[in-house]
């Protein structure tokens, strides 16, 4: 049996989507939506991510499952019915110190907030400046789900949950340097983005994490931490992967993110939570 260090079985399967539950091209595989669906009958299963819930939700229509999860990187946890369990929002003293400090290198903020439950746009973009190459892709996908905002600084949001950047990577590594430095305490992560031309940074509160969210859940539902299973491919997928009872890497993983994981499945083009989840169901 896949069992924790307590021996105790696995009872939640925690899912990365982007690099993990679905093939470079966003498509959920056949195989994977009917391996899924499988486990949904076993595990509590719930999604852990970093999109918006906007773009988490097309991705349980094509599972064709409702599903908690949890999005925006941690800041945001969703029941299956869609209410909003929790988030931890900046301040609006928050925005403007970060905004501060991107002005000074030339690059424009995206703010993320929670549409489904507070209505309007999913994302706010800087626009007090010219945008980058990287962030126009970004608005022109996201089109009606955005908006723009000259003076996104201006003290009026209070709601946003996730602050980013689109960008190459030298100036966003020396932003998240400048953010290091701030008096207030900050989470961030500087990735390639996935959907967009270039590197994504995030910046989100001190203390939020998919697997922070992920072990408030699991408490909320009695599930002890080691009977968790997480299953992720990204360096936002780490603190999960380390947490869990049984961290499972993406074959197409960061190297940091197989190192740290308690065994590597096959990579996401070639089914390879597939694999996993036929081994969860055997044992």
């Amino acid at each position: 049996m896949v069992a924790a260090d307590h021996g105790r079985s696995i009872r939640l399967l925690a899912v990365d989507i982007d690099g993990t539950l679905v093939t470079d091209g966003d498509v959920v595989s056949p195989a994977t939506r009917a391996a899924l669906q499988l486990a949904a009958d076993r595990f509590a299963l719930v999604l852990a991510t970093g999109r918006r819930y906007r773009t988490t939700r097309q991705v349980m229509s094509a599972l064709d499952l409702p599903l908690p999860a949890v999005c925006l990187g941690g800041a945001l946890t969703k029941s299956a019915a869609g209410r909003t369990l929790h988030a931890t929002p900046f301040s609006a003293e928050d925005i403007a110190g970060v905004l501060d400090l991107a002005h000074r290198r030339d690059l424009a903020l995206v703010l993320q907030r929670d549409a489904h439950a507070l209505g309007g746009a999913d994302f706010v973009v800087d626009a007090g400046l010219p945008w980058n190459r990287a962030t126009r892709h970004y608005v022109d996908v996201g089109g009606a789900a955005g908006r723009a905002d000259p003076d996104i600084g201006g003290a009026r949001y209070e709601d946003i949950l996730v602050v980013g950047c689109f960008g190459e990577r030298g100036p966003l590594a020396a932003l998240e340097d400048d953010i290091a430095r701030l008096p207030g305490a900050y989470e961030t992560v500087l990735v390639p983005s996935q959907k967009t031309p270039g590197w994504y940074l995030e910046v989100i509160r001190a203390g939020v994490s998919k697997w922070a969210a992920l072990r408030r859940y699991a408490g909320v539902v009695g599930i002890p931490e080691e009977a968790i299973c997480a299953v992720g491919d990204a360096l936002n997928d780490l603190p999960m992967i380390r947490g869990a009872g049984f961290g499972v890497a993406m074959g197409n993983a960061h190297p940091a993110v197989k190192e740290a994981a308690a065994w590597t499945t096959g990579r996401n083009d070639e089914d390879g939570l597939v694999t996993l989840i036929d081994r969860l169901m055997a044992d």
